[in-house]
């Protein structure tokens, strides 16, 4: 067919022309700071070039009028001078700082291209004043006009549109003039001034894309030593927020643990503990537990480690739990705690959505004094539903406002009163908040209560699936049946296994004790629970002994305890099938992993 040759053609030759086209024109930056920068210099550069410019045309002229004494130099003697003074009257009259990035790659471009007037001034030397017939004066020529032009060429570089406006008219000018000259040496002088003029822009594009990559370089390296300067202000930031943590988690650790050394020396083995001071107690232990608790999920969330499962949630079901938990807790401070219903379905993690909004109510009871607690969901455009937790409490001063949500800030409460908690809930909120896609934000006045909120994706309810009213149902102990199991405790420390002993044999529960593997494979029997520590004695692995007397057929059911809080733990007990409990554990965890291996 006719067009096949054509389009080949046209194909075969479309790289070529994209190489030249890459190689010659010159592309607006990347970077427009780099034309900025480019289009400033050159105002600045270039503002003395004019008078050095008009001193050696000047010379020139001068030279050939002398020598030749054609009255042509004096006409492009009026033409060059003319164009250097405009020049330079431009130049000063710009002001480099008022380039900015935005308009720079044009303004640099229009600049480049005023040097084509030079150019065409300068072109016109070997037609008004050519020494015809004299090959000396010729020679003389050719040496002043093609040395000039190559100098300027070189200094015009990083300029590159700027020496291609003036080497090119100049260059074909001369060559022209020379190649129309009667003689072979005019023709071969035209010929060199076409490969002179080629050499002097092949080398001057290699200077222009040198200078501009040392620009580009010096931008790039600027960029990375201020992202430097931020991560390290970033991570002194994040060293003097930690240490302000662990100061203040020094007092909250050490208050509990104080009170509970205290009422363990004063145990006496010939009287039972008084009912009070076991509660006292026990209330020292859950204080330490909550603090490491809060603390660990602070790291976590950090860490960027705690695991986002976000789905379909309905709202209801949760707000119900809620005021199951916290009903009685307001109704004892005389409160009324309020739950709204809604028809609302979101996507979020459900269990840290529980947990995030349980800290909102429960900080909302702590600081109102009287009348109500207000949990609801609002529709907000477009596709979301803002969930809202309000009270009628005692509010937030604007110059407390910002710090609410950061670690062991209490408003008023420097002295670190326990009662009123640890500082950690809105912290801990917040970083939830923020893994899940949103933002926690407050409305409060003093006086006048507070407002905290978060919007999260509206779904649809029909995509919830069946059996999540369930999934924040109760685990209470009076809810749990009460059938006996057998229980296998597998953990190198005494002292754990006698306190695990003790709590699950008061629980009705057949306990047996192993300290490893092997006294465990020793015990008569199938068990319906082990409950295994993560790392045992003599660097075993509590998770490969609980693998392998499962596949023995010694326990139906396994739970991992473990102190070590690192992710790779909690990843690799959940490849194995496992649930995970961290120490120090409490009773309602250890209530739910009997109640799921009930038979």
């Amino acid at each position: 067919m006719p067009s096949t040759p054509s389009s080949g053609t046209e194909s075969a030759s479309r790289p070529l022309l994209q190489q030249l086209r890459g190689h010659w024109v010159e592309a607006p930056n990347a970077n427009p700071l780099v034309d900025q920068s480019l289009a400033r210099a050159y105002v600045i550069d270039t503002r003395d070039t004019p008078l050095s410019a008009a001193v050696t045309a000047a010379v020139f002229w001068v030279l050939f009028l002398v020598l030749t004494g054609n009255r042509g130099t004096l006409v492009w003697a009026v033409l060059v001078h003319a164009m250097q003074w405009n020049m330079h009257r431009h130049l000063h009259k710009l002001d480099p700082e008022a380039i900015d990035a935005a308009s720079a790659a044009r303004t640099r471009r229009q600049l480049e291209l005023r040097m084509l007037f030079p150019g065409l001034v300068w072109s016109l030397a070997p037609w008004l004043f050519f020494p015809s017939g004299d090959l000396a004066y010729i020679l003389l020529m050719y040496f002043f006009v093609s040395g000039t032009t190559s100098v300027i060429i070189a200094a015009l570089a990083q300029w590159w549109l700027a020496a291609l406006c003036f080497g090119v008219p100049v260059f074909l000018s001369l060559a022209l003039r020379l190649v129309l000259e009667p003689g072979s040496v005019p023709v071969i002088m035209g010929c060199l001034a076409v490969s002179q003029l080629l050499a002097a822009l092949h080398y001057a594009r290699k200077q222009n894309r040198l200078i501009v990559g040392s620009i580009e370089n010096g931008f790039e390296n600027a960029r990375l030593a201020e992202a430097l300067a931020r991560q390290l202000d970033h991570v002194a930031q994040l060293a003097a927020q930690r240490a302000r943590i662990f100061a203040a988690a020094n007092h909250d650790l050490r208050q509990p643990m104080h009170a509970l050394a205290i009422f363990v020396d004063a145990l006496d083995t010939r009287s039972p503990p008084t009912a009070q001071n076991l509660r006292f107690m026990r209330d020292s232990v859950d204080a330490l537990r909550g603090s490491i608790d809060a603390l660990l999920d602070i790291a976590q969330l950090d860490g960027g480690v705690a695991p986002v499962r976000p789905e379909p949630l309905r709202l209801q079901p949760l707000f119900d739990a809620l005021h199951g938990r916290f009903a009685a807790l307001a109704a004892a401070k005389g409160l009324r705690l309020r739950v709204r219903p809604t028809q609302a379905a979101v996507l979020a993690d459900a269990r840290m959505l529980a947990r995030l909004l349980g800290n909102l109510v429960d900080n909302a009871i702590k600081y109102t004094p009287s009348g109500t607690v207000l949990v609801c969901a609002r529709h907000v455009a477009p596709g979301g539903w803002r969930i809202e937790v309000r009270d009628s409490g005692v509010g937030i001063d604007a110059q407390h406002q910002s710090q609410v949500f950061e670690e062991f800030f209490q408003v008023d409460n420097p002295g670190r009163d326990r009662s009123r908690g640890l500082g950690l809930g809105l912290s801990l909120v917040a970083s939830m908040a923020q893994v899940m896609g949103s933002r926690i934000r407050v409305r409060t006045a003093p006086g006048r209560g507070s407002t905290f909120s978060l919007v999260l994706e509206q779904r649809a309810a029909a995509a919830v699936p069946t059996g999540d009213d369930d999934l924040f149902a109760s685990t209470a102990p009076e809810q749990e049946a009460a059938t006996a199991i057998r229980i296998l405790v597998l953990d190198d420390e005494q002292p754990v296994r006698e306190a695990m002993r003790s709590l699950l044999s008061a629980w009705g529960h057949e306990v047996v004790l192993a300290a490893n593997p092997r006294e465990a494979l020793q015990q008569g029997g199938v068990f319906d629970l082990m409950l295994s520590d993560l790392r045992l004695g003599s660097g075993l692995s509590g998770l490969a002994a609980a693998q392998a007397l499962q596949a023995v057929g010694k326990a139906r059911h396994v739970v991992i305890l473990t102190g070590e809080t690192a992710h790779a733990n909690r990843a690799e007990v959940e490849r194995a099938g496992y649930a995970l409990i961290y120490k120090p554990a409490d009773a309602r965890a250890l209530r739910a992993a009997i109640a799921g291996s009930l038979p």
